[in-house]
């Protein structure tokens, strides 16, 4: 299954920074989790009409390892991180 999360910022916060966070943790989960693969993040093209800043994507071998991720330590410390600059969050999932 392809999982999206869509991130709109808090205006002010640097896009690229966001997005830095974002990808290191998606690598360090790629390298950790042989069933999460092909993390990629994005930035809203400039002066897009896009609702969202930024969107990262992810491959998961099985919509039941879904809750493993979401509940894993890096996961839930990159939302730590973020805490202050995502004013909005979305998540989307398909196979």
């Amino acid at each position: 299954m392809k999982h999206y999360e869509f991130y709109r910022l808090v205006p002010g916060t640097d896009p690229v920074q966001i997005q830095e966070k974002i990808w290191k943790t998606f690598r360090k989960l790629d390298d950790e989790l042989d069933w999460l693969n092909k993390p990629v993040v994005f930035r809203a093209a400039e002066g897009g009409k896009s609702s969202y800043d930024l969107m990262a994507v992810v491959e998961i071998d099985g919509e039941e390892r879904l809750d493993e991720y979401l509940a894993h330590p890096l996961t839930q410390k990159l939302e730590g991180k973020l805490e202050g600059a995502v004013a909005d969050k979305a998540a989307f999932d398909h196979y």
